[in-house]
């Protein structure tokens, strides 16, 4: 899913470790306003959005326990907002966060509580006519979990809900106190994840994957997926990394489409493989044409979509024991959609196909091709619902 929004290829230093998924979402939601001393009384509704973050893994084992790693969460009051408590004197406010609800579809337990110990935050400056960001947690970054996936299919992780209590206090001593029940009105999924494999795999909690997206608009995702996959070389199997990058919408409309924006994506092999490569006689550096790169598409069409045909592999080094990442495109981005929802169709799943590529060694004309098949357990880039 892609860094910064700009139209650019990825840097390999934001590119995660193979089997790794990073992501931020902002999500559209709608804050019922209550007051708590008139009986709890709802006085408006207020539709804001919720900047998520967060880092799992690609796929899972059956019965794998999982958490969801280095996530933050924040709600934007909007200007409006602080502007009318401005009429009023309102210029500090005292916040307390007891909700913050991500949910694990038929994992156990299903939701979690990020914040079942509430957290305080005291002495919010209010500046009228400058949104208001109420964010956990107040210094590093929050873990969820752990759960276990199911034993088969796939598990969708959602924000279901926030909860906070606010207490407005004016430059005169007068005190307002306001909850804010903050639910989504829109797609909310953050990441899917496909099952398969073997049982008894170890727990998954990822820590250190690079985080540098830039804040995205309300009802949009930004992130970048490294997709483990299995190809061949002349009858040899290599273990590869797929990188995609990029933008999506959150959902799709009945009757429109969906896109990605500033696509792009990246190879990644790792040391184990290129010493292989070198033992292979691979010396030197190598270059080539990818030839495919297929998106997988339930409940939409195209059903299959070549998203990476003849595209430039620059000369690459080899050294042994080193990682190799590379940009594809090496500048500039790819092209990813549109895809349209079936009549009747609930969701538009897009998932990783197969790849291939042609390479020639130290300028060989000799041609060597890599067939790759679609990753095992299926390795989802979005599962949006149908509006």
């Amino acid at each position: 899913m892609a860094s910064a929004p700009a139209a650019h290829a990825l840097d390999p230093a934001d590119v995660p470790d193979i089997g790794v998924d990073t992501g931020r979402f902002n999500l559209p939601i709608n804050c019922a306003i209550t007051m708590p001393d008139l009986g709890g009384i709802k006085v408006f509704d207020l539709a804001t959005n919720v900047d998520v973050q967060g880092v799992v893994t690609t796929h899972l084992g059956p019965g794998q326990e999982f958490w969801l790693t280095q996530g933050s969460g924040a709600i934007t009051f909007p200007t409006w907002l602080t502007t009318l408590g401005g009429l009023v004197g309102v210029n500090r406010a005292d916040a307390v966060i007891d909700k913050l609800e991500i949910s694990a579809s038929d994992s156990t337990p299903e939701v979690i509580n990020v914040a079942e110990e509430p957290q305080e935050i005291n002495d919010i400056v209010i500046t009228p006519g400058q949104d208001l960001t109420v964010g956990l947690p107040l210094e590093g970054t929050f873990d969820v979990g752990p759960y276990t996936a199911p034993q088969s299919g796939a598990t969708t992780l959602r924000f279901e809900q926030a909860v906070a209590h606010i207490t407005l206090r004016s430059t005169w001593g007068a005190q307002i106190k306001l909850d804010a029940t903050c639910t989504p009105t829109a797609g909310n999924a953050l990441l899917t994840l496909g099952i398969g494999g073997d049982p008894g795999q170890p727990p998954s909690r990822i820590q250190g994957a690079p985080l540098n997206f830039e804040p995205i608009e309300p009802g949009y995702l930004v992130g970048i997926i490294n997709a483990p996959y299995r190809c061949s070389l002349g009858g040899e199997p290599l273990d590869l990394g797929i990188a995609v990058g990029g933008e999506i919408p959150l959902s799709v409309p009945r009757n429109g489409s969906v896109s990605f924006r500033n696509a792009s994506g990246a190879l990644t092999i790792p040391k184990a493989t290129v010493n292989k490569l070198l033992d292979m006689g691979l010396a030197g550096s190598f270059s080539g044409t990818v030839e495919e790169l297929n998106l997988v598409v339930a409940g939409g069409t195209p059903a299959v979509q070549n998203v990476a045909a003849d595209l430039e592999i620059p000369p690459t080094e080899l050294v042994r024991d080193k990682d190799v990442v590379l940009p594809l495109p090496v500048d500039g981005t790819l092209t990813a959609g549109p895809f349209h929802p079936k009549a009747g169709a609930e969701s538009v799943a897009i998932s990783l196909g197969s790849a291939s590529a042609t390479i020639s060694a130290n300028g060989d004309p000799t041609q060597l091709g890599i067939s790759c098949d679609p990753p095992s357990p299926t390795v989802f880039l979005v599962d949006n619902p149908v509006i």
